[in-house]
Parts: structure tokens; C-alpha cells; sequence
């Protein structure tokens, strides 16, 4: 990709334009309750249904309840539950340490893994060209670029080189199978690398650019094999072995892979 085409990119992303994006998100009303000995603070939702629901999530715990139910009554539902809040919460704080290690300090010099290597941002013009000569990425960015600034163009980057990998593989793989390419879609969906439909489109998430060719070739042979089989059943893994001999290796690999934090 050309300095002008990724520096065009970047303004219709609104890359150098410094306005400040806004939102807020209307609150549900902040409580705190005594579990295991600990006072832990959730959020708690009046809604229309019938009974207490609750959540622990990545915001903490989240509870939803009808308005007739009383705080004690949540509280002590909450604290029926106590074993398991607690230990979702732990889950939590694990996922979030585990990704504030992973996560990249946008700006000169930073890294993130590009096909399996570590690639280095920094200013410049050619970014392909430098790309081929060494493990370094050019972006065209001003000297007072932001970190947001810094990411969304290298995610802008990202996606462009997966549509060009994804398509020659998925033509690479439709042709040792006997069906015509399918139709790309980059996906960002979180916790899924790709997905196929019965209609011919082939939906591929983008991130998979961190990885090694392997495993992105064990999701591209995946999701062509549903192409014919649209299940998980024998004959659907025999085409996998048949378009990807020893894909369990790569399957494996992939379920213990990390993404970079973004």
C-alpha cells in the first residue's frame, strides 16, 4: 500500500483531525455488598422481568432486578451466590492483568506481532517498502500524533494487508477443494476467528494477521471445508486433514494463542 493511499486512509478515518470523540453511558446506580468478608461494589439495573439476574464481566459485577424486589433481597441473593461471584471476579482480574501484559503502548517504537514476527512502528513514508526490507512499519503520521492516532492507523493498515492474505489463501484453498473462492468479510467479532454461510461468504477476523501463516491457514481451511460441510461432524474434519494435513497442531496452537492488547 502506497504512502498516499494509507495517508488517504488515515483522513477518511479522521486520523489528523484532533477533535475529541465523546459518549457517555447512562448509569445504573451504584451499590456496594459485603461477600467473603469483602464489601465489593456492583452496579444495580431496575428492569421489567421477574427475577434477580446478575453478571460478572470485565465492568464487574452487574445485577438486574424488578423494582418491587428490595436491595436487602437482592443482597442476599447476591450473597447465596457469594462462591461463585467471587470467583468470576478472580477470573476477571487474571483476564485483566493478563492483558495489561499484552497491551501496546501506541506511539514511536512500539511493537505488536505481524505474521507470527514483531514488527516496530515508526514515522515514515513507504510503509511496504520497509515492511519488505526489514521488520519495521512507516506510518505517514505528524510528530504530535496521539496514541489513537498511532493505532487506528496501523489497525487501518492491518485490515488492508488481511483482505489480500485472506483472498489469495481462500482462493488457494477453494481451488484444492473444487469450489469457486468465496466472498471475504473482515470480522472484528471478539472470541471468533472466522465463520462460512451456506450463501458463499466467508467471514475472517482481521487480528488473525498477528498469527503465524500456519494458523491462519488451519482457519482458512476451516472455514472453506463448511463450504461443503456445514457442521463439525466427521466427513467435516476429513476435508480439514485433506486441505490442511495436521491441522490439530495448529488447531491447539491456536486455542492458547494471546492477542496484543488493543
Amino acid at each position: 500500500m502506497s504512502s498516499g493511499l494509507l495517508r488517504r486512509l488515515g483522513e477518511q478515518l479522521g486520523l489528523f483531525d484532533d477533535a475529541p470523540a465523546g459518549g457517555a453511558e447512562a448509569g445504573a446506580a451504584r451499590h456496594q455488598v459485603w461477600l467473603g468478608g469483602q464489601r465489593l461494589p456492583y452496579e444495580l439495573t431496575r428492569a421489567r422481568r421477574r427475577s434477580i439476574g446478575f453478571a460478572v464481566g470485565p465492568e464487574g459485577l452487574r445485577v438486574r432486578a424488578p423494582r418491587w424486589v428490595s436491595v436487602a433481597d437482592i443482597e442476599a441473593a447476591l450473597g447465596a451466590r457469594a462462591d461463585w461471584i467471587l470467583r468470576q471476579l478472580q477470573v476477571q482480574q487474571q483476564r485483566r492483568h493478563q492483558q495489561e501484559l499484552l497491551r501496546i503502548q501506541w506511539g514511536e517504537g512500539a511493537e505488536l506481532p505481524y505474521l507470527g514476527r514483531m514488527l516496530r512502528l515508526v514515522r515514515g513514508v513507504d510503509a511496504q517498502q520497509a515492511l519488505e526490507r526489514e521488520a519495521l512499519l512507516h506510518l505517514p503520521l505528524p510528530e504530535a500524533a496521539t496514541e489513537a492516532q498511532w493505532r487506528d492507523l496501523t489497525q487501518a493498515w492491518l485490515q488492508a494487508q488481511a483482505r489480500v492474505h485472506f483472498t489469495e489463501r481462500l482462493a488457494h484453498y477453494a481451488a484444492k477443494l473444487g469450489v469457486a473462492p468465496p466472498r471475504l468479510r473482515l470480522s472484528s467479532a471478539k472470541g471468533r476467528w472466522g465463520s462460512a454461510s451456506s450463501s458463499g461468504v466467508v467471514s475472517l477476523n482481521w487480528r488473525l494477521m498477528h498469527f503465524s501463516p500456519v494458523l491462519i491457514d488451519y482457519v482458512v481451511a476451516h472455514e472453506v471445508a463448511h463450504l461443503r460441510e456445514m457442521n463439525h461432524g466427521p466427513d467435516f474434519w476429513a476435508l480439514v486433514s485433506t486441505l490442511q494435513p495436521g491441522y490439530e497442531s495448529a488447531r491447539e496452537a491456536l486455542k492458547r494463542a494471546q492477542l496484543p492488547g488493543f
